[in-house]
């Protein structure tokens, strides 16, 4: 499903998946304000009301249905994308969405120790980590071409080996941890193609005004992540950063 004017071949093309995310929300909204051509990917964008708000203010914008964890889906949206464009100057990985039949009390499970079940922390896994770097490998034909391109996935801070100083958040912490390893050797494979790949991590962020005190906005966390993408050297490729440039300890 698609909607919007004709592609300016000057814009920038970008593809966020996890759109139904708020963080995936956000970095849809940042990169049209800033001009780009969108490409905006979650299940079923016909499920995500701001997705169709998004699109009715913004010329720029096309809503793909698409889940990195379902190999099929994967098969099925390139075709789609290629009607749209042959290439993509920025792919943000963002969040994955839970599985279909998923249920909170399931992956609440596989966070502590006492509960959790090899079959949940395979699934997470699968989804958080496994997925983003086939996705990847997937849209290469449309990430490599002459003037390069860039790649942000998009973690959390949970990740983190050094800064973990407590129990608990199995499935989370590992996960996390499994794809900035991934997304490091991405970085490596990718030098001779020009592609430069970010692990980037937008914080503790407030959805609403009213949020939690001492979280920034998710509007900052958004912006932070693109503007963080946009000034990385290619010798920095396969950085963890935060949202405002800070380098994060794996």
């Amino acid at each position: 499903m698609s909607g919007g004017a004709p592609m300016n071949v000057l814009q920038r093309r970008t593809l966020v998946t996890g759109a139904s995310h708020p963080i995936g929300v956000e970095l849809v909204r940042q990169a049209l304000q800033r001009g780009d051509q969108v490409f905006a990917a979650c299940r079923n964008p016909a499920r995500v009301p701001v997705l169709a708000d998004l699109r009715a203010e913004f010329a720029g914008l096309t809503l793909l249905p698409l889940d990195p964890a379902d190999p099929s889906s994967v098969t099925d949206v390139i075709p789609v994308l290629e009607s749209f464009t042959d290439t993509l100057d920025l792919l943000v990985v963002g969040p994955a969405e839970p599985a279909a039949h998923d249920r909170v009390t399931d992956r609440a499970r596989d966070e502590q120790l006492e509960t959790l079940t090899a079959t949940g922390l395979t699934e997470q896994l699968r989804r958080q980590a496994v997925a983003p770097l086939v996705l990847v490998r997937s849209l290469l034909p449309f990430l490599t071409h002459r003037d390069g391109a860039r790649v942000l996935l998009v973690s959390s801070w949970l990740g983190s080996i050094a800064n973990k100083t407590q129990g608990g958040d199995y499935a989370t912490c590992a996960s996390a941890a499994a794809l900035h390893m991934l997304g490091r050797t991405l970085a490596h494979d990718l030098v001779d193609r020009k592609i430069v790949v970010c692990v980037g991590n937008p914080g503790a962020f407030a959805t609403s005004p009213d949020g939690p005190l001492m979280r920034h906005s998710v509007e900052e966390a958004a912006l932070g992540l693109l503007s963080q993408m946009d000034r990385l050297p290619a010798e920095r490729s396969g950085a963890y950063l935060d949202w405002t440039g800070s380098e994060r300890a794996w």
